[in-house]
C-alpha cells in the first residue's frame, strides 16, 4: 500500500500590503454606505416633519372652515351671534353639540355627542362668565333663556391663535378651540404668521354705514377690537349704525397662517375664507317659515285609577293648516309658583288627520299634596317654538 504525497511547497498568505489595501477598500465602502443611510434617514426624518406640519395645519383648516360657518344656528333672538373679534381671537356663539340623542327632542344642534358635559352644550351662563382669551372682555351680559325660562342651546366656541408654548421660538403659535368655560383643547402648533398679515381678518356688509358701497368689505382696523359690549342683540342701545353692531355685519371669517417651518424649506401658506351665512338673518337661516302660532293650553287632570295625570289638547293652527309646518308638540311641568320651566317633560310628534291629542303623566310624586301646572308649545321644522300656553293647576293628593 502505498503512502500519500503532500507536496513541500508551502502556501502563500497575505502580504501586510494587501491586508492594509484590504482595510482602505473596506472603510471607504462602509463609510459610503453609512453616509447613504443616514442621509437617507435624514431625509425621511424632514419629510416626516414637513409632511406632519403640513397635516397639522390642515386638520385646524378643516376644523375652522367647518365650525365657523356655523355661527348663528339656533341662537336665541336677542343672543349675540359673533361675540368678540381680533387678530387672533374669535368667538361666537352656536348650537354646535347637543348630548341629547332623542331626535324626538333634537332642536337644531349641528353634531350630537352623547358623551358631551353639560357645560359643552348650551349657552354660557352669568354664573360661568369668562374673561375672552386673548382678551381684556367678559362674557356673557346677561342669561340668553328661551320662552319656558330655560338656557338657550346656543354655545360660545372660541378659536384662538397664541404663543406656542411648547417651542422655544417666539414665532411659533398654536390654535386653540374652546367652548364655553371649559378648559381649551390644542387643535394645531408650529404655526407662524404669514409675513405681516394677522390671523383672522373679518369681512362685513358696510351698506349700513355707507349706501354708496354695495359688496362686502374688509373690516377697518381701526374698528378692531369688535365686540358685542351691549347686553341684548337688537335691543336698544344696540340698533342703527351704533359700534356694537358693527359686529353683527361680519360676513366672513379669513384665515392666513403658515403651517411649516420656514427652516430651508419652502414656505406653504395655508389661507382660506368662511362665509357665514346665519349672520344675514335675524336668527338663523330659516326654512320653515315664521314661528308657528301657539296651541291651547292643555286641559289637566288627575287620574285615581292611573295615578297619573291626564293631559289633552287640540291641534294648533300649523298642525294641517296654516303654514302646515308643525312637526311636534313639546311640553313641560312645574311646581306651581316656579318661575321656570326646566327641561322638557315629554314631546308629542304630529300625526295627520290627529285633532285631538293626550299624554299622560305618571312621573309626578303623590302621597304629598302637590300642585303642578303644565306649559306646551309647538315646533316647526326650523326649528321654530311658538310661545308657550300654560294650563291651569292640578294638584297630585
Amino acid at each position: 500500500m502505498s503512502q500519500p504525497t503532500y507536496s513541500s511547497r508551502p502556501r502563500r498568505g497575505f502580504t501586510l500590503a494587501e491586508v492594509m489595501v484590504a482595510l482602505v477598500v473596506f472603510g471607504l465602502i462602509t463609510s459610503a454606505a453609512f453616509g447613504f443611510l443616514l442621509a437617507q434617514s435624514k431625509g425621511f426624518r424632514a419629510l416626516s416633519d414637513k409632511s406632519i406640519s403640513v397635516q397639522n395645519g390642515r386638520f385646524g383648516r378643516d376644523i375652522m372652515r367647518t365650525e365657523l360657518r356655523t355661527a348663528g344656528t339656533n341662537v336665541l333672538d336677542n343672543q349675540p351671534i359673533v361675540v368678540y373679534a381680533n387678530d387672533s381671537v374669535f368667538a361666537f356663539n352656536a348650537d354646535l353639540t347637543t348630548n341629547d340623542a332623542d331626535s324626538a327632542r333634537f332642536t337644531g344642534a349641528v353634531y350630537v355627542d352623547p358623551y358631551a358635559t353639560p357645560a359643552e352644550v348650551g349657552a354660557i351662563t352669568l354664573a360661568n362668565a369668562i374673561t375672552i382669551p386673548g382678551s381684556g372682555f367678559s362674557y356673557p351680559l346677561a342669561n340668553y333663556t328661551s320662552i319656558a325660562g330655560t338656557s338657550g342651546d346656543a354655545e360660545l366656541v372660541i378659536f384662538r391663535f397664541a404663543r406656542d408654548t411648547s417651542s422655544t421660538n417666539a414665532a411659533d403659535y398654536m390654535l386653540l378651540r374652546q367652548v364655553n368655560n371649559v378648559a381649551p383643547e390644542i387643535i394645531a402648533t408650529g404655526l407662524r404668521k404669514s409675513l405681516t398679515t394677522p390671523f383672522f381678518r373679518y369681512w362685513y356688509d358696510p351698506t349700513r354705514y355707507n349706501t354708496t358701497l354695495t359688496a362686502l368689505d374688509t373690516v377697518p382696523r381701526s374698528w378692531l377690537p369688535l365686540a358685542k359690549t351691549a347686553m341684548y342683540r337688537g335691543v336698544t342701545p344696540d340698533t342703527g349704525t351704533a359700534v356694537t353692531t358693527r359686529i353683527d355685519q361680519v360676513r366672513g371669517v379669513e384665515v392666513t397662517y403658515e403651517a411649516t417651518k420656514p427652516s430651508g424649506g419652502t414656505r406653504n401658506v395655508v389661507r382660506y375664507m368662511v362665509p357665514m351665512p346665519n349672520t344675514m338673518g335675524a336668527r338663523q337661516s330659516r326654512a320653515c317659515g315664521r314661528a308657528p302660532i301657539a296651541p291651547s293650553a292643555a286641559a289637566v287632570a288627575w287620574n285615581a285609577d292611573s295615578n297619573a295625570v291626564m293631559l289633552s289638547w287640540g291641534k294648533a293652527v300649523d298642525d294641517g293648516s296654516g303654514e302646515t309646518d308643525a312637526v311636534r308638540y313639546v311640553l313641560w311641568r312645574r311646581l306651581a309658583g316656579d318661575p321656570i320651566w326646566g327641561e322638557p317633560l315629554s314631546t308629542v310628534s304630529v300625526v295627520g288627520g290627529t285633532t285631538t291629542y293626550s299624554l299622560k303623566d305618571a312621573g309626578v310624586e303623590r302621597g304629598l299634596g302637590r300642585t303642578y301646572q303644565y306649559g306646551i308649545a309647538v315646533q316647526d321644522c326650523t326649528p321654530n317654538l311658538s310661545t308657550l300656553s300654560a294650563s291651569a293647576t292640578v294638584v297630585v293628593p
